[in-house]
């Protein structure tokens, strides 16, 4: 769902990031002078704080620094520097708050994270007049066991199951709402949002959804047959998959195979032995995003990927 935002009177924001890169700090100090000139309330994740002290001109933030659990609490906005990557991060941070993210890209690809520091100024002044969008996002929601304890986690882009290193296929026995759907031989599963399907689901294979559809995407990773192909269900569906590889014995006997990962936008991963039982479905919960007005998501695809251009005239 898209809307226009309207900024609150005395707006706060919290400024995070990727630590590891080295324009994240030139970007915060530009974004903090930025804030200040219009008086607007701030804070900055603490690890960027401690950066900041050391480049530049040595801007210290003091008591402005918070550590990364305690930005979202206490911001109407957080802006995070980094690429699609810090996106994800700064989504599981945010979590169900339903604090809004706008993305400043110092990445490669940003489909996620769509401005750039030459338009940081003006984008600033733009957000504040609410010429920008507000899309909420839908996340999923994985939930299995481990050492017969309950696990749930959540992913903006996608749910991963996947053969943990090993050189053997798995088989991934899926249904929906209960429903055999296939049993997947392959190097594993991607079940997707229409957010995720520019990201890894895309690499399977899978097709590009818009992000205001209602859908879950379940792409077969590297699959052994040619006919298992990625499938689209309702987002209102329950994706149950089973993974049982092994061997038989010489007793005939079923012996497990190893271990596979499950992991959630890439963030988060554990290894689960087999067999092993995930179910997958649309989390309560939606991460909002803030994006320019003009910029839709047809436009970006083509600017992005790079559609009708012909590489040969570059």
């Amino acid at each position: 769902m898209k809307s226009r935002f309207i900024p609150p009177k005395d707006i706060s924001i919290g400024i995070v990031g990727n630590v590891a890169k080295a324009s994240t700090c030139e970007t915060a100090h530009a974004l903090i002078k930025i804030l200040e000139e219009r008086n607007i309330r701030f804070h900055v994740q603490l690890e960027i704080a401690e950066q900041m002290r050391t480049c530049g001109d040595g801007y210290d933030a003091g008591k402005l620094a918070l550590p990364l659990s305690e930005i979202a609490g206490c911001s109407d906005i957080v802006v995070s520097l980094g690429g699609d990557g810090t996106i994800l991060r700064t989504a599981k941070m945010v979590g169900d708050t339903g604090k809004p993210i706008l993305g400043i890209n110092l990445g490669k690809l940003g489909f996620l994270a769509e401005l750039n520091f030459d338009e940081l100024r003006n984008s600033m002044d733009e957000l504040f007049k609410g010429k920008f969008n507000l899309e909420e996002r839908a996340t999923l929601r994985a939930t299995f066991q481990k050492d017969g304890k309950s696990f749930d986690f959540f992913a903006l882009n996608d749910v991963v199951i996947d053969k943990a290193g090993s050189s053997r296929m798995i088989d991934l026995e899926t249904y929906v709402d209960s429903e055999y759907l296939i049993t997947y031989r392959a190097d594993g599963l991607v079940v997707s949002t229409p957010t995720g399907s520019t990201g890894y689901s895309l690499s399977t294979g899978g097709p590009i959804i818009s992000p205001e559809s209602r859908v879950i995407e379940i792409s077969p990773i590297s699959p052994h047959t040619l006919t298992a192909r990625p499938v689209i269900v309702p987002d209102n569906s329950m994706v149950h998959i089973m993974v049982r590889h092994g061997s038989r014995s010489s007793s005939g006997k079923f012996v497990p195979g190893g271990q596979v990962m499950i992991s959630a936008d890439g963030q988060t991963s554990y290894l689960l032995p087999q067999p092993a039982e995930i179910e997958v479905s649309l989390a309560a919960h939606k991460i909002k995003l803030l994006r320019k007005s003009k910029n839709g998501f047809f436009n970006l695809l083509r600017t992005k990927l790079m559609w009708g251009v012909d590489v040969r005239s570059q």
